[in-house]
């Protein structure tokens, strides 16, 4: 087998290799851009699609304005409606019902045609079913009237065509209405006319008409009314009917290419019917146009995944001869760093991965057993300062003797002094708990509230106890003689001076997670300055506060840096210490703490 003897060789190898990487990342690129290309391509097509369906409504209003501007100036009209209207039917006006008829049945888009006279002509003709006219009377008092009979000939578009009728029924369909005035004497108005365009007619004009699959196109009025859509989707229909501010932003020229609605992208394309001010707008959703590439994309990614495999292949064939030796490396580190020193990576190259092995093995070899001296070394010292620390705070003193006083105080009817004498000797019994350095969060506020007692006894009017313990928490373990030094720290500074009002000294703990507890102790005395909280935590032994470095240092020599006290307090409105300790629910998870020294 060829050996090369340069790493540099084999990762140049690698490199040639995965330069395939790029070349494909730039192909799905071009594959990008190239959708892209399509999808802008087909956004224009959409454009004119619906520039061209504003051609065809445009030729279509055209042609019903023409037809009602042929009623109105129709010659046998003219005269039918110049003459009194009564008797029968002459040749003339026969002729004028005739022409009537054929333009309706010509066009079939024509839903109705209703004529009123000034001398009491009526015509109405109804391609579907008879409808009640309102009579011109009372016809003649409506808004609808005085907006077309204001027109003078010219025509008037509306929405809808249920004021001409008697029952308010919604018809589907669009009206226009023009005057009809003399030809020869502008000022003598004959009559009104009125014609209905089926609004079907018009959505006939979109309904065969399909940019790409889910297109929707909608027709709407001079009012931004819908006149006729081609759309499945209802509730983007629902949205277009009652969203005007909407309608008006799809209906710019300027608006933007492409909307959020309900949630869905949309390429939007709109054009305005001129003169009659009606708007065109087609919705395409994106995915439906990026569907049409799904093939391109398929196709693309497959071919791409077919290379991605070969190189990822040679890669790893290539790859292994250099990562073998450096994992077997970085295992034996793993394992000199979780104390096995006895360590020795077989050598199987003469690369410069080769020459690190062996350069490792001679370095494990030389530093073995000075690690090994220095970790237990280490590791007994760290033991010894902890116990001297905790061996600080635990006097020792006699039970016989505490318990001479206190029946002696008894026997003299001096009951205070027998129950500080008790709460003393309570204060002990905790403090030395036979010798060992935990015991339960019960123990530790008996203990607090002992001392508590006897310092309550001796500044009677400087502080009132207040205790908030989770009951919940009382059961689990802790290193003991933790609260006492935060509690005597408050007492004997926070309320060192004269008060009107006795301060309040409050204590509380509660689970602060399902990893950890938290204990508060508050007080409203002197507080102090932020250098002097800092100060209280600082590893000397001078000064005050030594109680409280000693809980600090206990804390973090255990648990470690980020259990550490935090003190909170400002001059004159009190302080905070807040403690923090890992939940331990046994004496066994206690002890295993205890050798891996808290971790």
């Amino acid at each position: 087998m060829f050996v090369f003897r340069h790493l540099q060789t084999k990762l140049f190898l690698s490199f040639v290799l995965l330069v395939l990487i790029p070349l494909l990342t730039l192909g799905f690129f071009s594959f990008r851009i190239a959708t892209s290309s399509l999808e802008k391509e087909t956004e224009q097509n959409q454009a004119q699609t619906v520039r061209l369906i504003g051609n065809n409504i445009k030729l279509m209003l055209d042609d019903a304005g023409d037809i009602t501007s042929y009623i109105m100036n129709n010659v046998s009209l003219q005269s039918l409606l110049s003459r009194d209207y009564n008797g029968p039917v002459n040749t003339e006006q026969a002729a004028a019902l005739a022409y009537l008829d054929n333009i309706k049945a010509a066009k079939k888009y024509v839903s109705f045609l209703v004529i009123y006279g000034q001398n009491g002509f009526l015509y109405r003709d109804f391609s579907e079913f008879f409808r009640q006219v309102i009579p011109y009377s009372d016809f003649a008092e409506m808004p609808l009237y005085t907006a077309v009979a204001s027109r003078d000939g010219e025509a008037f578009w509306t929405y809808y065509s249920t004021p001409l009728f008697t029952f308010g029924h919604s018809y589907n369909e669009i009206m226009i209405g023009r005057r009809i005035v003399d030809l020869y004497d502008p000022d003598n108005k004959l009559g009104l006319l009125f014609m209905g365009v089926n609004r079907d007619a018009i959505g006939n004009i979109i309904q065969d008409i399909e940019i790409v699959r889910s297109s929707n196109i909608f027709i709407f009025d001079d009012n931004y009314n819908l006149v006729s859509s081609k759309s499945q989707d209802n509730m983007l229909k629902k949205t277009l009917m009652d969203d005007l501010k909407l309608k008006q932003q799809l209906s710019l020229k300027s608006h933007s290419e492409i909307y959020d609605i309900n949630g869905k992208r949309y390429s939007v394309a709109s054009t305005v019917v001129e003169p009659y001010k009606w708007n065109i707008v087609s919705l395409t959703p994106l995915e439906i146009i990026r569907s049409q590439h799904r093939i391109m994309l398929n196709v693309t990614l497959a071919l791409s995944l077919s290379l991605l495999a070969l190189v990822g292949f040679c890669s790893v064939f290539l790859s292994r001869s250099i990562t073998k030796p450096i994992k077997k490396l970085l295992r034996s580190m793993n394992n000199f760093k979780r104390g096995d020193f006895n360590q020795n990576v077989e050598v199987t190259s003469r690369d410069e991965i080769g020459l690190l092995t062996q350069k490792y093995n001679d370095m494990v070899m030389e530093t073995n057993s000075l690690i090994q001296k220095v970790y237990i070394s280490q590791t007994k010292q760290k033991m010894i300062e902890l116990k001297t620390l905790q061996t600080q705070i635990e006097p020792h003193f006699l039970y016989n003797t505490l318990d001479y006083i206190f029946l002696k105080s008894k026997m003299n009817g001096d009951d205070n002094t027998a129950q500080v004498t008790q709460s003393l000797t309570e204060l002990f019994r905790l403090s030395l708990n036979k010798g060992k350095d935990y015991y339960t969060i019960r123990q530790e506020l008996s203990q607090v509230k002992a001392y508590i007692h006897i310092q309550y006894a001796r500044f009677p009017n400087r502080f009132i106890p207040c205790y908030e313990i989770d009951p919940d928490i009382i059961h689990f373990y802790m290193m003991k003689l933790l609260l006492q030094p935060l509690v005597e720290n408050a007492i004997l500074h926070a309320f060192s001076t004269k008060r009107a009002q006795p301060g309040t000294l409050s204590i509380r703990g509660r689970k602060l997670d399902e990893q950890r507890v938290e204990f508060v102790v508050k007080d409203d005395g002197c507080g102090m300055s932020p250098e002097m909280a800092s100060s209280l935590l600082e590893s000397d032994t001078s000064g005050t506060g030594y109680g409280i470095r000693n809980v600090n240092e206990r804390l973090t020599m255990m648990f470690g840096p980020e259990y550490a006290l935090r003190i909170e307090s400002e001059l004159g409105h009190g302080t905070r210490v807040i403690l923090v300790i890992p939940l331990i629910s046994d004496e066994n998870q206690w002890r295993l703490l205890y050798e891996n020294h808290g971790h």
